[in-house]
């Protein structure tokens, strides 16, 4: 059994892949690492139970957004997804863009996995762009097909409820029959189908 096959079915990274990323480096309790620096801290969401050993890396505190104490080191921990129970890793380098560079609060923690994450982000702009073009007085006909896609795209994440429908089908009488809309309506259309037949 090769050292990765453990992580075959966990979610892929696209940046980091799938497997641990070994660094050899492997704090296993409070010490301190030189004299006048703060003890070796880890995440209390990356207790011994999920942390990865040997892939720490060392974390620069003086960007860390912390309110009790900083965490030294980061490693490679295993997860499980809130959104579609996939197991999946919480990367140290993930972990050192999320607290230094994003400015993320040490005390968030990684709950879905990045393919989860995308599908939210995606629903999140898809929400924003039906709101922004809800309330434009006069929407043009690429105005109008945006928002039948959002509207139809957030009845399929179940933002919106399985009624809204009739709103998407609303939007898209209200677009004139022209050659250049007739693919994007036929689609938005087709979607529609398939909810309904649900």
């Amino acid at each position: 059994m090769g050292k990765n096959d453990e992580y075959q079915g966990f979610v892929a990274h696209p940046r980091y892949g799938r497997g641990p990323r070994v660094t050899g480096l492997n704090p296993t309790r409070p010490e301190y690492t030189k004299p006048g620096m703060p003890l070796v801290k880890f995440h209390w969401h990356s207790g011994s139970d999920c942390r990865i050993p040997n892939t720490a890396i060392v974390a620069d505190v003086s960007k860390q957004n912390f309110t009790t104490f900083p965490v030294t080191h980061y490693f490679d921990a295993k997860r499980t997804c809130q959104g579609c129970s996939g197991s999946f890793l919480f990367f140290a380098e993930e972990q050192r863009h999320w607290y230094e560079e994003l400015g993320f609060p040490l005390d968030a923690n990684c709950v879905r996995c990045v393919r989860c994450r995308k599908r939210e982000q995606g629903i999140a702009h898809k929400r924003q762009r039906y709101e922004d073009l809800f309330h434009v007085p006069n929407p043009n006909d690429e105005e109008l097909l945006d928002m039948a896609e959002c509207c139809v795209s957030l009845i399929e994440a179940s933002v919106f409820s399985p009624r809204q429908h009739e709103r998407v089908r609303m939007l898209l009488h209200r677009v004139p029959d022209h050659p250049r809309h007739s693919k994007r309506r036929q689609e938005v259309l087709a979607r529609v189908r398939k909810l309904e037949e649900r």
